[in-house]
């Protein structure tokens, strides 16, 4: 009988999300929004901000998790403009919990929504808006991106240079992960930061594949992962510990992880960068 009732009530749940979802479409919602805790990363938020506007974004939801740095300052045009709207969550490990409330307050707000992080940025190669490049996919639930590590290129400290153009050196592609852009109104449970579950189907790649069965694709969307930045940024990083989990960071393995990431030279974004005026052709030695 439990399972019966259960069955019942996600059937009603997946009819109420494809009720919802067509009164988005016909609302003419066609947009891309971003979701993102974060915890002292004023020095990166505009450029993250800029670089994701120029790409198609057309919205930030932001929730700071004990952050003392100026990242008011940092955000107050952007709010001002309307494009970010911050929360302050002071919540342990709270990562999962933010993106549940992004999803339960905002789902009607657009299209898609990518669930990624402050290093982490979102592109297509070929330098496509993001939500053209979407719009073909709007019979999935969600898509999960390939996501390639990239290292310290051996910078002691942050050049003075965009992200994606001081840090080129990534993982071997076997080293990598995955984050989702997920139709917001078919999430059924967000139980990890990458990959969720959804009332009916299943995320696939830009190829259609399954997790499981996927070969690595990296030419018609990517997510660059600058997972330590400079070696002066990962001594930060280690520092200010993590929103995801209660566990303190452990400073050998995150130097040992590091160490691994810097195995392959990858320019893809510096094209970009400069179709997007972030990089001129003097902006790279």
């Amino acid at each position: 009988m439990k399972l019966s009732l259960k069955a019942v009530l996600l059937a009603l749940l997946a009819l109420r999300a494809r009720l919802r979802d067509r009164l988005v479409r016909k609302r003419g919602i066609d947009t891309l929004a971003v979701v993102a805790i974060f915890r002292q990363e004023a020095p990166f938020l505009d450029e993250w901000l800029e670089f994701h506007r120029a790409m198609g974004v057309g919205h930030f939801y932001l929730y700071n998790n004990f952050s003392l740095d100026d990242f008011r300052v940092v955000l107050a045009p952007w709010i001002e403009r309307g494009l970010v709207t911050l929360r302050d969550w002071p919540v342990q490990t709270g990562q999962l919990a933010a993106y549940r409330h992004c999803v339960k307050h905002h789902a009607m707000d657009a299209q898609w929504m990518a669930f990624i992080d402050i290093d982490e940025f979102l592109f297509s190669p070929a330098g496509r808006n993001l939500v053209d490049v979407l719009r073909p996919y709007r019979d999935l639930p969600g898509l999960f991106l390939d996501s390639p590590f990239f290292g310290s290129a051996g910078h002691a400290q942050r050049p003075p240079r965009p992200i994606g153009a001081s840090f080129t050196k990534r993982a071997p592609l076997r080293k990598i992960t995955a984050k989702s852009i997920a139709n917001p109104r078919w999430i059924y449970a967000i139980r990890n930061v990458h990959i969720f579950k959804y009332f009916r189907g299943e995320a696939l790649n830009m190829s259609r594949e399954s997790l499981e069965n996927r070969v690595p694709r990296l030419d018609s969307l990517r997510l660059n992962h600058y997972w330590s930045r400079s070696l002066a940024d990962l001594t930060d990083k280690i520092a200010r510990g993590d929103a995801s989990t209660p566990d303190m960071r452990d400073p050998q393995w995150h130097f040992d992880f590091e160490r691994e990431l810097n195995a392959e030279e990858d320019l893809s974004i510096v094209p970009v960068l400069k179709r997007s005026g972030m990089l001129s052709d003097a902006g790279r030695e």
